[in-house]
């Protein structure tokens, strides 16, 4: 009976004969109920469904809109378990000589390394699938090393590696360049431009990064993200994650953060014209570790730029670069157990001050949970969930001119007996640890 069944491994590439499109990433799930391919610009009018396969981003992307009247709206889980409507439609896929006909949701996979996830509805009675088999065409699979800084002890590393027939290439820290938002993140290795996660291997020679080891496990939880894997899996543990391994956690899981820019302070001190090139001006420059709105500032010009890097390299402090959200007011929700309790809107009082926190003179007042939009509160349960924290207060905004909402932070320690309503803040904490004990 199996003779007929096509051998595959949990990794291959696939065609989409109808488009002529070849060499395609897919990650053969049989964890997966359906399958997925990451669609942009979907839309829908009058019965009828446009949108185009894969994104800008894609090598596989031709911007043509495909548009067709047979497809049907089913209801799926994400990456944080909320449901969410997608969109599904046929495509024939031809996978190891066979050519089939699936049904597949439209998704947005441009944080993903498969574009394309084949579900086992898409693999039952025509596949066996060998998890020993990894397809040869993936491309890459060169190992990355990353080091502290280079020297001649792991340059000769690599050398040994290299004469036991593996291809290895040693990065230092200070050569990455993050870059988040948009949901959609990239970590660039400088020099060329090449992103970590086209290696098929990362090894952790050092991870501590002169006390900042929340770099180290940013780069971890990106990988992790993208399927590829790393040792050691300690590196990703970051018990109080820092602003960038937020920014690039929640941006991978769909959630809309300000357009953020982060390396060694050394190359950041040179970077001033291509910040302004990608974020515009003025920009926020802010410590990576700070709190209460400590080391944040608004830049509008080279020599204040200069004068805060000097100040960093003074203090210690590594900074990160973001786009500025012209905004009113923001909102502090205080989610507890996965449930948002209390929500509080602050807002500056000082207009020379960019800043809304309490702690830097804005001015609180409690809101009712039921007038925001319900999606604020989904978002801040997520984020809360996605750094597993079961006691967070989630950072939004939205700028006044878009419309558009962002999450600034979400923090481990929301304030518990500093700050405002200290009270109704220690007393919804109090219930809420009351539940748990009963429980």
């Amino acid at each position: 009976m199996h003779k007929s069944l096509a051998n595959i491994g949990t990794t291959e590439m696939i065609s989409l004969p109808d488009y002529g499109l070849d060499n395609i990433l897919a990650k053969i799930d049989s964890g997966a109920d359906s399958s997925a391919i990451w669609a942009s610009n979907i839309s829908e009018k009058d019965g009828q469904l446009s949108y185009t396969l894969f994104g800008p981003s894609s090598p596989n992307f031709t911007g043509d809109p495909i548009k067709t009247r047979k497809y049907s709206l089913v209801t799926v889980k994400n990456s944080f378990g909320q449901k969410e409507v997608r969109y599904k439609v046929d495509i024939r896929i031809k996978m190891a000589d066979k050519i089939i006909k699936s049904k597949v949701t439209l998704a947005n996979r441009a944080n993903n390394r498969f574009p394309l996830l084949i579900g086992r509805r898409t693999l039952k009675g025509k596949f066996l699938i060998d998890v020993s088999k990894r397809n040869n065409l993936l491309g890459n699979q060169k190992i990355i090393l990353f080091v502290s800084q280079k020297s001649l002890a792991n340059t000769n590393f690599v050398k040994f590696i290299q004469n036991e027939d593996l291809n290895a290439d040693i990065v230092s820290y200070e050569e990455l360049i993050f870059y988040s938002g948009n949901q959609t993140n990239k970590i660039l290795i400088s020099s060329n431009n090449q992103d970590i996660a086209d290696y098929g291997l990362g090894y952790f020679i050092t991870s501590g990064v002169y006390g900042h080891s929340y770099v180290s496990a940013t780069i971890a939880q990106y990988l992790a993200n993208r399927n590829i894997d790393y040792i050691d899996r300690a590196v990703n543990q970051c018990p109080d994650p820092a602003k960038i391994y937020q920014y690039i956690t929640l941006s991978d899981n769909s959630i809309n953060i300000p357009k953020t820019i982060f390396m060694n302070l050394a190359r950041l001190s040179l970077a001033y014209e291509k910040i302004v090139a990608e974020l515009g001006i003025p920009f926020v420059l802010k410590d990576t570790q700070g709190f209460k709105g400590q080391n944040n500032y608004l830049v509008d010009s080279k020599s204040q730029f200069d004068m805060i890097i000097r100040q960093a390299q003074d203090l210690g402090i590594w900074l990160l670069a973001q786009e500025y959200i012209n905004n009113d007011h923001d909102y502090r929700f205080l989610v507890l157990g996965g449930q948002v309790v209390l929500v509080i809107k602050r807002t500056r009082s000082n207009q020379n001050n960019h800043l809304n926190n309490v702690a830097q003179g804005g001015t609180p007042e409690i809101v009712d949970v039921n007038e925001l939009p319900s999606f604020l509160i989904n978002i801040s349960i997520a984020a809360a969930k996605l750094f597993k924290l079961q006691i967070a207060g989630v950072d939004i905004v939205q700028d006044k001119i878009t419309k558009l909402w962002y999450c600034l932070e979400v923090n481990q320690s929301p304030q518990i007996y500093t700050g405002a309503f200290i009270e109704e803040k220690q007393i919804a904490i109090a219930k809420y640890l009351s539940q748990r004990l009963a429980n």
